[in-house]
């Protein structure tokens, strides 16, 4: 049981509401934290903290020495990896190996950024007559960071450490499902922080809408689903409000004939219930060739049996969790029900029989066979071990069918035919395309999509430095007037 306190400008601080937010352990429902419910005070505070911050100091220091300082942060980390790895799944849910997963790519952004503060170097226009255009990057001030309860630390980070290492300070606004990951990392990174540098408050909606809306903040940084990215886009656009969203994706498996069958099946097992569903990048819908459907669904559901073992993910033998919270089970539970009644109910797993996991909030992966393009199944983002199936004709009906959703986020294509491969590849509306593998990132490779998935790209080297920079010109006249080509 661990009861945590926002962190505002160098102090620990309750919320001025004095009320808390109960964390879950959800396999299990036991209360293993609590955390303040923050208020629209306490982002002002936070908001004026990160604002001194960088006007008295953060913005003075030298980008070499900014980076030394996330490189000291990675190694902070990695001191405490066990403690960091064991906390992250008790309060989420996941499996260890997957929360190792997340702890090394914590590690990773924080490195990364640290070596790339010192190269996002500006540019020159050439002269023309007298004229010289410099154009140099500078930071935006204020970043505000919305992260959700998915990947708690992994999340911190993507964002954290791109925004420090361009020079600007940050408010982060944690998940009140989540808040105990990034509290520690907090309490981690003090020390090596000038006060007021990193600013992290907790609780639900309130203060999200304050950091949103705040005039002061001068960058958004938001993962989360599409609806609410849409919300935080509109409270954005009142102050004019430059925004990086991470939304929602429902993400096609495109499965050809020629596709060397185990692997595919694998990869489309591994896509669709990595993290019990809970990624925008999961694989939820499979697109099967019609004169290999049958087959591969047969092939499809043996391994989802034998590969897919639900449980606490304390315990070593876990593959997947449950969901986060009891909200996301009722949801994705709303979802199955409509599924049997749109489409054919293929197969759906067993919930774990342990009394201690009773109360837990799991749900066994579940495969929808014959599902149509209109189905909400087939078109609505859920979250969950959901997987809906769907056979195709040919190249153009494969592609029609990706592309017939409102999402854009990933695609994976399983062929031998490298051709055919970048056919769809340049073809389908996504931001990722995966071929032959599923969902293998790659630190400095941009993440991110099309159309309701998302504006910007983290996790990239130019993209995700210009997301949180902006550009100044400086143009001067280099003629002999001045006097400045002499000599």
């Amino acid at each position: 049981m661990r009861t945590i306190q926002m962190y505002i400008d160098g102090e620990w601080r309750d919320s001025l509401s004095g009320g808390f937010d109960t964390v879950l352990n959800p396999a299990t429902g036991e209360e293993i934290g609590r955390a303040p419910a923050g208020t629209a005070t306490d982002v002002e505070h936070a908001v004026e903290a990160a604002e001194r911050a960088y006007y008295q100091e953060w913005r003075d220091w030298d980008v070499r020495d900014i980076g030394t300082r996330l490189l000291k942060l990675a190694n902070i980390v990695e001191d405490h990896y066990d403690e960091l790895v064991k906390l992250e799944t008790r309060e989420n849910g996941k499996p260890l190996h997957e929360a190792e997963n997340d702890l090394d790519g914590t590690v990773g952004a924080l490195r990364y950024y640290g070596g790339a503060a010192d190269k996002f170097h500006g540019d020159t226009v050439p002269k023309r007559n007298d004229i010289v255009d410099l154009q140099r990057f500078e930071p935006y001030g204020v970043v505000g960071i919305i992260i959700p309860w998915n990947w708690p630390p992994m999340h911190v980070a993507d964002f954290l450490a791109p925004a420090l290492a361009c020079g600007n300070t940050v408010v982060i606004k944690t998940a009140p499902e989540t808040p105990l990951s990034a509290a520690r990392m907090t309490e981690l990174f003090e020390d090596e922080l000038p006060d007021g540098v990193l600013n992290v408050v907790t609780g639900g909606v309130e203060p999200g809408a304050a950091l949103t809306a705040h005039e002061g903040v001068d960058k958004l940084a938001f993962t989360g689903n599409s609806q609410t990215g849409r919300k935080v886009m509109e409270s954005a656009a009142d102050n004019l409000t430059s925004a990086m969203m991470e939304l929602g994706g429902k993400n096609p498996n495109i499965v050809f004939p020629d596709a060397e069958m185990k692997r595919a099946v694998r990869g489309v097992v591994e896509g669709a219930f990595y993290n019990a569903g809970e990624a925008c990048t999961s694989g939820e819908r499979v697109l099967v060739h019609e004169d290999i459907y049958d087959e591969f669904l047969e092939r499809f559901v043996k391994a989802t049996e034998e590969r897919i073992q639900l449980g606490n993910g304390l315990d070593p033998e876990t593959s997947v969790g449950p969901l986060t919270s009891k909200a996301q089970y009722h949801k994705v539970q709303d979802y199955i029900n409509i599924g049997k009644d749109e489409a054919t109910l293929l197969y759906a797993g067993e919930v774990p029989n342990d009394p201690q996991l009773t109360d837990g909030y799991f749900i066994p992966p579940h495969i929808f066979s014959d599902v149509n393009p209109d189905d909400r199944i087939f078109q609505e983002e859920i979250f969950g071990p959901v997987i809906s199936a769907t056979q195709f004709s040919d190249e153009e009906h494969a592609i029609e069918l990706a592309n017939d959703v409102d999402f854009g986020l990933a695609a994976g294509i399983w062929t031998s035919d490298g051709e055919r491969g970048m056919r769809l590849a340049e073809l389908i509306e996504a931001g990722m395309i995966y071929l032959n593998n599923y969902d293998r990132e790659m630190l400095g490779a941009p993440f991110g999509g099309y159309k309701d998935s998302g504006v910007g790209r983290k996790l990239g080297f130019e993209p995700t430095m210009r997301e949180f920079s902006q550009v100044k010109n400086i143009r001067y006249s280099v003629g002999t007037q001045t006097g400045l080509n002499k000599g």
